[in-house]
């Protein structure tokens, strides 16, 4: 009854802060700095295996490294640098090489395992994520997350043979094992692309319903079964019970390749234990167990693979909605259990059938974790690197990271912001400012310096806006926390804007009819943002107001679905489409040249 009790205190809380505004007085740097210089953490982000499944090579992301392990003697044996920001790897089918993706670089760096150097880089689309090798060793695919396209390439001459459209923010890719078909996992868009790579055409974008923030892809070798792990966000609903997962919830989907449109969704979560942002997913090479991170929590989940599928397959379609909401149903079931991942962060795993061990990147610890791949006891930690305290700014991003600092561990920040901070492409009716009238996750690049925060402008900076978060989180602000967090968003970390390696002409001219077509008097440089509330006729009747924060359009490439809604769903249809009354910039008599320049010159801010 106490429990109950408490609970209940505790929800009443969240809900009535939620539906305050806060008077704290800003404490934000006054200028972003992002990440300090010192010390270096490595950050580790994936990890795959040589042939013989003795050696592990550890993607890290913030000191621009891969890190060779020897598994059986637990312990670094090299370390090699790589371009800019690394975040995912495969080894070439040979063993001889091993594929980088170096996300802020756009390139994968090949290399060569003997010499324990890069030797070649190849050019892919904006911001390479995941990489995979073909069957037959002879291509690369690669998922392009700011291109929203998969780049096909040819492994030795590195040419790029094909670039396949795909979801928004594809994250992951796996390939049947007849190479007849690539699964990509579309991070921002809700699906998954059923690629042909004969053909470089998209052949089914397979519907997951509300899963949102989808990561890593596998499927079994008869290419019937696809596994994607992901939050399920219920963005449909006003964000006021988190208690069961109504807010976000945590689990992989399931489809059967064999039925378009099929997926089942299943729950990792605990009645009273959230299993926050799942993100590495892996399959055994038995297919007896199914392996998933579950980075907000620190923790593995091990599933039972033939009682995952003997639910899947009972599971009728008028079910399959009351099953996505059941946070119970792998526990009570016993298909799933949930181990201490041995660090904090957990991302990417690796499988050594030689050891019987699985091996886990852990992003927050500098280390790798070795875990019994049939029990997940703990058998190692490797660390990567000399022990190093964290900086106030390395804290604020572990708790953004950290489904610790909410209730019951249902979600974290990156739950609804990625875990860069910016954005996860949905609507969500939060009340702070009313019930009814939903509107898109900004991104918390600028909340720094363009106060009021929010569409609304309800918190009056970013300081406010955090000291909220952490209510909405369902505890009283804690003062160590929060300075953390300030100095995090505080001092974004900004990747490199892919666009301003091309176009400078188109850039230049779209210069021109930024201001020819009075978009500066809103949105004057350096800020891109007068900071004041607008009516431009986007108001709804859903709305509770017509005047809108004027948003900051730095990095307004990478933040969309764009306007108060998420209407726009390309920045050029906010002027072709969504601009009837020429409110939003005198943008209706702009020729389709002068469109395409003012779009080039957006995207380069």
């Amino acid at each position: 009854m106490m429990r109950k009790r408490m609970a209940g205190i505790l929800l009443a809380a969240v809900l009535a802060a939620n539906l305050l505004r806060s008077d704290a007085v800003s404490t934000a740097p006054v200028a972003p700095a992002g990440r300090s210089a010192a010390p270096v953490y490595r950050s580790p982000n994936h990890v795959c295996l040589s042939a013989d499944g003795l050696k592990a090579y550890v993607v890290n992301s913030t000191s621009n490294s891969v890190s060779i392990l020897d598994i059986r003697d637990r312990k670094v044996v090299g370390e090699i640098p790589v371009g800019e920001r690394p975040v995912h790897a495969a080894v070439s089918r040979e063993g001889r090489f091993l594929y980088v993706s170096c996300t802020w670089a756009g390139d994968v760096e090949v290399i060569d395992l003997a010499e324990g150097r890069v030797v070649r880089k190849i050019l892919a689309g904006d911001e390479p994520y995941g990489v995979t090798v073909s069957r037959d060793g002879r291509r690369l695919f690669v998922a392009n997350a700011v291109s929203d396209t998969v780049s096909v390439i040819e492994s030795e001459s590195g040419k790029t043979l094909s670039e396949i459209p795909v979801g928004h923010f594809p994250r992951d890719i796996a390939e049947t094992a007849d190479g007849s078909r690539l699964l990509v996992s579309n991070g921002l868009s809700r699906g998954m692309s059923v690629l042909d790579p004969a053909t470089g055409k998209e052949v089914e974008r397979r519907d997951l319903g509300r899963a949102s923030i989808t990561r890593q892809v596998a499927v079994t070798r008869d290419g019937h079964w696809a596994f994607v792990a992901g939050i399920l966000s219920h963005d449909e609903t006003p964000s006021l019970q988190m208690e069961r997962g109504w807010i976000h919830s945590n689990g992989f989907s399931v489809a059967d390749l064999t039925r378009p449109g099929h997926r089942v969704t299943l729950l990792l979560d605990r009645l009273l234990s959230g299993a926050a942002n799942p993100w590495g997913l892996l399959l055994s090479a038995d297919e007896k167990h199914l392996y998933v991170s579950l980075s907000g929590v620190h923790e593995v989940a091990i599933v039972d693979v033939a009682e995952c599928l003997k639910l899947v397959a009972e599971t009728t379609p008028d079910q399959v909605k009351p099953l996505e909401q059941d946070v119970e149903v792998l526990e009570k079931r016993n298909i799933a259990k949930r181990f201490d991942a041995g660090g904090l962060g957990p991302r990417g795993m690796a499988l050594s059938e030689a050891t019987g061990e699985l091996l886990v990147a852990n992003y927050f610890s500098d280390s790798v974790s070795v875990l019994d791949a049939a029990t997940g006891a703990l058998r190692a930690t490797i660390p990567l690197g000399p022990p190093q305290e964290m900086s106030l700014w390395r804290k604020g991003e572990l708790l953004f990271n950290d489904a610790r600092i909410t209730y019951q561990t249902w979600f974290t920040c990156t739950s609804c912001h990625q875990e860069d901070a910016s954005v996860d492409g949905l609507n969500w009716d939060l009340p702070n400012d009313g019930i009814g009238n939903p509107k898109s996750a900004k991104s918390l690049h600028d909340a720094y310096d363009t106060a009021p925060a929010m569409w609304s402008g309800i918190r009056a900076n970013m300081d406010a806006a955090i000291a909220a978060g952490q209510r909405f989180q369902g505890f009283l602000p804690d003062p160590a926390n929060h300075r953390a967090l300030v100095e995090y968003l505080g001092n974004p970390e900004r990747a490199p804007n892919p666009f301003l390696r091309r176009g400078a002409e188109a850039r230049q001219r779209g210069e021109q009819v930024f201001v020819s077509a009075g978009c500066d008097v809103c949105h004057p440089a350096p800020k891109y943002t007068d900071l004041k509330l607008h009516d431009l006729g986007f108001g709804t009747p859903d709305d509770y107001r017509s005047r809108f924060d004027t948003p900051s359009l730095r990095e307004v490439y990478r933040s969309g679905p764009w306007l108060h809604d998420g209407r726009a769903l390309t920045l050029r249809s906010i002027f072709s489409d969504h601009n009837p009354q020429d409110l939003h910039g005198h943008t209706k008599g702009l020729t389709e040249q002068e469109l395409d320049d003012l779009v080039a010159f957006l995207r380069g801010l």
